[in-house]
């Protein structure tokens, strides 16, 4: 996917340090891998956002993460990564936390139970000594 400023594809091997950098950034863990991760990159090829799809068995497409760098909020490139991994997969489910869910809601994704959300894919948030600041509510979208 391309628009006039960044364009979107799959993350290289080279770009991991930055990836777990962005997580971080986010206070997050660095990424298990490239696996399923897909970049926003501008015309010199830096990743300005990228977003890990994690599939479950049943091959239910989970979003963990989708970062944006801060220079670059508010230019639609964690919208465009949603789209566009919306396009390949059909439906994304994901844990929505902190401040995220509007995000989410503006891009028409509904909430849904605990149950449909594959636990090994995302953070435990029964256990999280954070849970009531972070406010996790589970989200999908359907094409």
């Amino acid at each position: 996917m391309t628009n006039e400023l960044f364009t979107i594809r799959d993350a290289r091997p080279d770009d991991k340090a930055v990836l777990d950098g962005y997580a971080n950034l986010e206070g997050m863990d660095a990424i298990p891998s490239i696996e399923g991760v897909r970049v926003a990159v501008n015309e010199d090829d830096e990743v300005v956002g990228f977003v890990r799809i994690a599939l479950a068995d049943d091959g239910t497409a989970f979003v963990n993460p989708v970062i944006t760098h801060e220079t670059w909020r508010g230019f639609g490139v964690g919208r465009a990564l949603m789209e566009e991994a919306l396009e390949r997969h059909g439906e994304l489910r994901l844990v929505s936390r902190g401040g995220s869910l509007p995000f989410y809601e503006a891009l028409g994704y509904e909430r849904i139970g605990w149950d449909l959300i594959e636990m090994s894919l995302v953070d435990d948030c029964d256990h999280c000594e954070m849970r009531e600041e972070c406010g996790p509510v589970p989200v999908r979208k359907v094409l």
